[in-house]
């Protein structure tokens, strides 16, 4: 530096007039501070699918400023995805909040979701971080790159006035047919657990009654619970401890018409309800990320009732190695109308709620032989086999025996008859 620009520096230090104004600028800038914008990105459960899978996506709301409402449309290559659900994430829908949600319209020849809005009731406001919108697509038979990119995105304030947003769009490669068995990614377990797919899970679509899907953000070594609220449903709350930072994870619950049709046998017992129960992408699932994996169910008293079963026979049945397991299940409590239970997994794949009958069948049936069995020897001795009486046979012989007990009572009544008339 010369001696003539420190000349120039420390005569415009000393001017007063510089101070005045550079102390000003300062005090402005302090006192209104620039704001941030809120933040709106698409977020991913996969970044590379295979054609003719269903994967996720999160378009999740960061705010810097207090929220009450937001609208997005979302586009996408129509050549290479379809859109098949949306719905509500947990930005909007919290305990303390009353909101009106509406999940657009689907296009899937151009190629858009359009009019996702979400507003708060009662000049409700939210600041945290959250899910606005949890949407399902489906890869089609192109391969390529597509771009999932969000468009007329509006936040704003309990006053209506627009909040300044950054938007973060996002990128899925679709590539060809995997030639692995997927089925097995999704369903299997090895050791602890199967991994469970949040998208195609391998179930005949015709056999699902009900699907539905939570997600939470999960941290290491924390307790984890997804809580399920439709009637429809029996499965109320998934749980489990979480041993590794994971992420955003979904848990969907598949309520069936009939047995999954990912397993080739029914389980035994009376069904109550059949369900396919994924946690997370296939792999995810396994002991290395989770323990002490719990699934917390309902089931109607009347039901239990009218199948005249005793709630100690209720249990929950995990299809796992290629067979039907049974659970440890214990009653947890009850309300007017069902009683609740919980049971201990190793995994999630299939599962049914089931009355457990066989044992009082086989009870009943022990109870029958012996007092109906006869036998017979022949001239020979005791060293012949014993012939068996069938079942069959042994109810004809009740049969016959009874009708020859009534024919007595009706032939002892009547000569009780005779006998009276005489008298008189």
């Amino acid at each position: 530096m010369t001696r003539v620009q420190q000349t120039w520096i420390y005569g415009t230090i000393k001017n007063p007039f510089f101070l005045i104004i550079a102390t000003t600028f300062l005090l402005s800038t302090l006192a209104f501070p620039v704001s941030a914008s809120s933040v709106v990105s698409v977020e991913q459960a996969t970044q590379e699918v295979q054609t003719g899978d269903d994967f996720d996506i999160y378009i999740n709301i960061t705010p810097s400023t207090a929220v009450a409402g937001a609208q997005i449309d979302l586009d996408f290559d129509s050549s290479m995805l379809t859109v098949t659900n949306v719905e509500e994430g947990d930005f909007f829908d919290r305990n303390d909040v009353m909101s009106i949600f509406i999940p657009g319209t689907i296009d899937n020849q151009q190629g858009t979701v359009s009019g996702i809005f979400a507003v708060t009731l009662g000049q409700a406001v939210i600041e945290s971080p959250g899910t606005f919108v949890h949407i399902t697509l489906r890869a089609g038979d192109q391969v390529g790159e597509s771009t999932i990119s969000l468009s007329n995105v509006i936040l704003s304030d309990a006053s209506g006035n627009e909040i300044p947003i950054t938007i973060e769009n996002a990128q899925v490669t679709v590539t060809g047919t995997s030639t692995t068995d997927s089925t097995n990614d999704v369903s299997g377990s090895s050791g602890g657990g199967g991994g469970g797919g949040g998208g195609d899970t391998g179930e005949n679509i015709d056999n699902i009654e009900l699907k539905e899907v939570n997600k939470l953000y999960i941290t290491g070594n924390t307790d984890v619970t997804y809580t399920f609220d439709e009637n429809n449903n029996p499965v109320k709350a998934i749980s489990y401890t979480s041993l590794k930072n994971a992420g955003f994870i979904s848990t969907t619950i598949e309520v069936l018409k009939d047995v999954s049709t990912t397993v080739p046998e029914k389980p035994n017992g009376l069904i109550y309800r059949n369900m396919n129960i994924w946690v997370g992408k296939a792999g995810y699932a396994t002991d290395s990320n989770m323990e002490d994996m719990k699934i917390a169910f309902a089931v109607l008293k009347s039901w239990i009732q009218v199948n005249g079963v005793e709630t100690t026979d209720i249990r929950l049945n995990h299809y796992h190695d290629d067979n039907w397991q049974v659970l440890d299940t214990e009653m947890t409590g009850e309300d007017d109308d069902f009683c609740f239970f919980e049971a201990t997994t190793s995994g999630f794949s299939p599962f049914a709620i089931t009355a457990d009958i066989a044992d009082e069948l086989n009870e009943l049936e022990t109870e029958i032989k012996p007092a109906n069995a006869a036998s017979s020897y022949d001239d020979n001795g005791p060293d012949e086999q014993i012939e068996e009486i069938e079942v069959d046979d042994v109810s004809d012989s009740a049969k016959l025996s009874l009708n020859g007990i009534l024919l007595s009572l009706v032939s002892m009544s009547f000569v009780v008859l005779l006998r009276r008339r005489d008298k008189l």
